[in-house]
C-alpha cells in the first residue's frame, strides 16, 4: 500500500535534474576542546582566522522541468584546503605543554534542501531568490604539535576526525548558467586521541563557518553521455 501511494505521488511531479560545479571560499572558526582525561587537566584553543578553499559538486532534483520547481533536493560533495591553526597551554605534572592545533583540509558530503521565494533583483540583474539547508558527514585531517618548553623537545601527531556539519542560507541566480550560494555551517567532530613524548590528548574540534560558494550549471546529458 505504502508502495503504491508512493508511486502515485512521485508519478504526480515531474523532476527536472541538475549538475553543478564549482568553487567556494570560506572563514571558518575553528575551536579544539584538548584535554587529558587522567589528569583532569583541559583547555580551548581557538584557531586565528584563515581563509579556506576548496571545489564543490552538486547534483539537484527540482519539483518541474528546468527552474519551474519551487522545492528543490539534492546532494552535493566539497573539498577544502585550511589552514587553520592556535596555540594554548597545559601544565601536566607542574611541566608546561604548548599545544599547537592545526587543521589541514575537510571534505563534506551531505544532503542540500531549498525553496524558491520568487524573482529579485541581484547583482544588477533579475534571478531567483532560494533559501536552503544542508546537513551531512564531514571529514577533517588534524594535527597536534607538542613542545615541552622547559625540557626542550617536541613533536607531533596527526589524525582524522569524522563529525557533522549543518547548515543554512540563501541562493541568487546569476543568469541561466551560474548561481551563487551564501550559507553559515557549523560542525561538531569526534574526539580524538594524539600522542607524542609521553603525552596523550583528547582532541575534539568544533568549527563555525562563512561559506560563499560559486556554481555553474552543467548539462547532465554532456556529463552522461546520453
Amino acid at each position: 500500500m505504502a508502495v503504491a501511494l508512493l508511486g502515485v505521488l512521485c508519478a504526480q511531479v515531474t523532476l527536472g535534474d541538475e549538475f553543478r560545479i564549482g568553487a567556494q571560499g570560506g572563514l571558518p572558526g575553528w575551536t579544539y576542546d584538548v584535554g587529558v582525561a587522567a589528569l583532569g587537566e583541559s583547555t580551548s584553543v581557538d584557531a586565528d582566522l584563515e581563509p579556506s578553499f576548496g571545489v564543490v559538486g552538486q547534483y539537484i532534483l527540482r519539483s518541474g522541468d528546468g527552474d519551474d520547481g519551487n522545492f528543490y533536493v539534492g546532494v552535493e560533495a566539497s573539498f577544502g584546503a585550511e589552514n587553520a591553526s592556535g596555540m594554548d597551554g597545559l601544565s601536566l605534572l607542574g611541566t608546561r605543554v604548548d599545544v599547537l592545533a592545526e587543521t589541514a583540509w575537510v571534505t563534506d558530503v551531505g544532503w542540500i534542501a531549498g525553496f524558491n521565494l520568487g524573482e529579485t533583483a541581484a547583482f544588477g540583474g533579475v534571478g531567483d531568490l532560494k533559501v536552503f539547508g544542508s546537513v551531512g558527514a564531514t571529514y577533517a585531517q588534524g594535527e597536534i604539535g607538542v613542545t615541552l618548553p622547559d625540557l626542550g623537545i617536541s613533536g607531533g601527531d596527526e589524525g582524522k576526525h569524522f563529525g557533522v556539519k549543518f547548515g543554512a542560507g540563501v541562493e541568487f541566480d546569476l543568469g541561466a548558467s551560474a548561481t551563487l550560494q551564501v550559507r553559515a555551517n557549523y560542525a561538531y567532530y569526534e574526539e580524538r586521541a594524539y600522542r607524542d613524548q609521553g603525552v596523550s590528548l583528547d582532541v575534539e574540534p568544533v568549527a563555525f563557518e562563512v561559506r560563499a560558494t560559486l556554481l555553474y550549471r552543467v548539462d547532465p546529458c554532456t556529463l552522461l553521455g546520453c
